[in-house]
Order: structure tokens, then C-alpha cells, then sequence
């Protein structure tokens, strides 16, 4: 067994955290392993590779630093609720809110991390500060979210709608982590019944998401045969089964999810969104194709002689989407020389961790309407990709 093979196999009995995935942290002594080769650990987008005795340069799990770097694409900045109000604490039904920010970042958990999160109103006069609950990371990647206070909601919340902004600080190096802005909407509970008019939905509008996509791959893949994964948003409450994921190369259909493949939910936006879920509610659908695979090791075209390895095929590939038999969605992405997920032209702007390449995704057919024009400057809450457009 290589060396490689015995840290993929060591690293597979660990529950792990995704990049997108769920917080839950379950401690396990691993067996002694040698160490992973942790070139380039500060630069989660920059390809961790390591070439065998045949000379071909296969991709490793990435390994991340003490240096904490955050993955934007998973910033959710939402409102929570109560229906109560501190200005009017003798009226029931009366809907106000506080923000609250969650994102993930690709770090060793060397130290905790101590964050704070400054919010703004809508007419930039400063609202409150917060810090920030750290998680403690799993293999790769540390949480960092809104701890929810009783003083802060009887005391802060609000009842109205804008653009409000925040800005995200380690406090131990003074050092801007983050800094955007997001737009609160809101709707009535009830339309029409008068006892109800203080009572409302408020959400945060993320629809920017829609367009935006991307391909890689999970920190827990399979790391011996890679199956690249396209990542796409929807909104609305949504059942995997009622989605195929066809697969093109030069024009051409190779693979479907309906032939050979898997569609799941990864990730929400506003999941507890319940009363108006097709304006606020969005997840983030994956597809893969079973034999649609990036030769990772020694033996897996031996094993897998029937696949579509991406070392044989480079070039452009296109994903098309079909919810309920109608096309909506199609986005492109291309393979190198080498058989790997090539970067573009965004790939220097952000950093994506587990060799992910964001990729504009044509958002079409009658189920979803494509956002605003405003939605390329509300990118990631107000910080936009140069040049990303449809």
C-alpha cells in the first residue's frame, strides 16, 4: 500500500467537515500516519499535487495551515426573529429582528480564533458589535458565527427594512477579515388581517447566489478516483429527484445523472424561511457522475476500466440542468492537459478550498427568475468577482 493510500484510508474512518457542510465535530485518535506533504498549505486554491514514480501529478487532500482564510462562498448573513419588540414590549405579534453571519474558514485550529462582527445601518451610523462563536475545526475548516444574545435582541432589534452593512475583525491582529453589505426585505405574515399588520417575514435577499456556481470537489471525496462535482443554486423547497444533471463534452452528452449519477442538497440560504420560501429559501444542489472520474491513483482505471477519465477527454465541458424535464441551467468549466479542473479567470479572486473553480452559471426556462442586473455588485454581499458575468 502507497504512502498515499494509507492517509486516504486513515483519514476515511473520520466524520468530516466539508467546506459547506455540517458543523457537528466527533474527536477520534487517528493511527499514527506520516505526514502529509503540506506545500502551498496557505493557498487553498493553488493544487496540492504530488507526482508518483510514473511521473503523472495527482491531487491530494489539501491540507490547511494555522493561518485561518476565508472561504466567502460560505457566508450566509441572515435575520433572526421574534415576534416582540423592545420599544413595544406589551404588544404581541410584532415582528423585529437582529442579523446574524456564519461562514467557514480553511484553518488547522492551531489557536482559537477570536472574531468580532461591527453592524451598520442602513445610513452608515454604527449599530452594534458582537463577537463572534468559534467552532472548533474538524480536519480543515473552523466556524465562526453570531453567538444569539437576549441583550442584544432587547436592546438592538428592529422592525425596518435597507441595506445594512458589516464588518468582520480579528481582534488579535487588527486585521479586516471581511467587509459587505446585505439588503433586508420583508413581507406580511398575514396580508389583509389587521390584528397581524406588526407582524412580518423578514429575509435577506440572496438572490446573487443564483448565477454563481461552481466545480471541484469535497473535503471527504474519495480521493484515490476523484468524480467532479458541479455545485448550483435554487430557490424554493426542492426535491433532489426531480432534478438530472446531463454532462457534455465537445457538444456532445456523455453522462447523466439519471444514467449513472447522484443529486443532492449540500448547503441552504434562509432555511428557516418557511412562509415565503420560493423569495427566500435557496440550497445549493450538487451533481456528480459515477463514471466521470479524475484518475487519482495507480490503479483506478485497472479497477474502473468503463469510466470517463478527465486525463483522456481535456477540454470544455458543459453541465445542463433539468428540473421536472425543462432545462434550467447550463455552465461551463474545462479540463487541462493534465486532467485536472482548470482555473479561469476568477480563480485569483477568491479562495476555494478542495481544488473548487467558480464558474458562471446561465440561470433559464420558467422556474426561477434571473436576478436583478444588480446581482454581479451584490456578490458575495457586496463583494464582487471582476468580470464575472453571464
Amino acid at each position: 500500500m502507497t504512502r498515499h493510500s494509507i492517509i486516504s484510508c486513515a483519514f476515511w474512518i473520520v466524520t468530516l467537515l466539508t467546506a459547506s457542510g455540517s458543523t457537528a465535530q466527533f474527536p477520534i485518535k487517528l493511527p499514527q500516519v506520516p505526514k502529509a506533504d503540506k506545500t502551498a498549505a496557505d493557498q487553498p486554491r493553488k493544487n496540492d499535487v504530488r507526482p508518483t514514480s510514473g511521473g503523472q501529478a495527482y491531487l491530494t487532500r489539501p491540507v490547511p495551515s494555522g493561518k485561518a482564510v476565508l472561504l466567502k462562498e460560505t457566508i450566509e448573513i441572515k435575520p433572526y426573529t421574534k415576534e416582540s419588540y423592545w420599544k413595544f414590549p406589551n404588544q404581541g405579534n410584532y415582528t423585529s429582528w437582529v442579523p446574524q453571519i456564519i461562514f467557514h474558514s480553511f484553518y488547522d485550529g492551531n489557536s482559537t480564533l477570536r472574531y468580532t462582527a461591527e453592524w451598520t445601518n442602513p445610513d452608515g451610523s454604527p449599530w452594534f458589535t458582537e463577537a463572534l462563536r468559534y467552532i472548533a475545526p474538524g480536519q480543515s475548516t473552523a466556524v465562526l458565527k453570531s453567538d444569539y444574545s437576549d441583550e442584544i435582541f432587547n436592546t438592538k432589534a428592529v422592525t425596518s427594512i435597507g441595506t445594512y452593512g458589516v464588518k468582520v475583525t480579528d481582534t488579535k491582529s487588527g486585521e479586516a477579515i471581511f467587509q459587505g453589505k446585505f439588503k433586508v426585505k420583508k413581507q406580511a405574515f398575514a396580508p389583509g388581517d389587521a390584528s397581524l399588520k406588526n407582524r412580518n417575514v423578514f429575509y435577506v435577499d440572496n438572490d446573487w447566489n443564483l448565477p454563481v456556481g461552481y466545480v471541484g470537489f469535497n473535503y471527504d471525496s474519495p480521493w484515490e478516483y476523484l468524480q467532479p462535482i458541479a455545485f448550483m443554486w435554487f430557490k424554493g423547497r426542492l426535491d433532489a429527484n426531480d432534478f438530472e444533471g446531463r454532462l457534455f463534452y465537445n457538444g456532445q452528452e456523455i453522462a447523466s445523472t439519471d444514467g449513472g449519477g447522484y443529486v443532492n442538497i449540500s448547503q441552504y440560504r434562509g432555511e428557516d424561511c418557511t412562509k415565503y420560501e420560493q423569495d427566500c429559501r435557496l440550497q445549493l444542489m450538487t451533481f456528480m457522475w459515477t463514471k466521470f472520474m479524475l484518475e487519482n491513483s495507480n490503479w483506478v482505471r485497472r479497477q474502473k476500466p468503463d469510466s470517463l477519465f478527465t486525463i483522456d477527454r481535456p477540454g470544455q465541458y458543459t453541465v445542463k440542468v433539468f428540473y421536472k424535464a425543462q432545462q434550467v441551467r447550463e455552465a461551463n468549466f474545462t479540463i487541462d492537459a493534465a486532467g485536472h479542473i482548470a482555473p479561469n479567470a476568477f480563480s485569483s479572486q477568491i479562495a476555494l478550498a478542495n481544488y473548487r473553480v467558480i464558474i458562471p452559471v446561465k440561470v433559464m426556462g420558467s422556474f426561477d427568475k434571473p436576478p436583478a442586473p444588480a446581482w454581479s455588485t451584490e456578490m458575495f454581499y457586496a463583494n464582487p468577482l471582476t468580470g464575472f458575468s453571464l
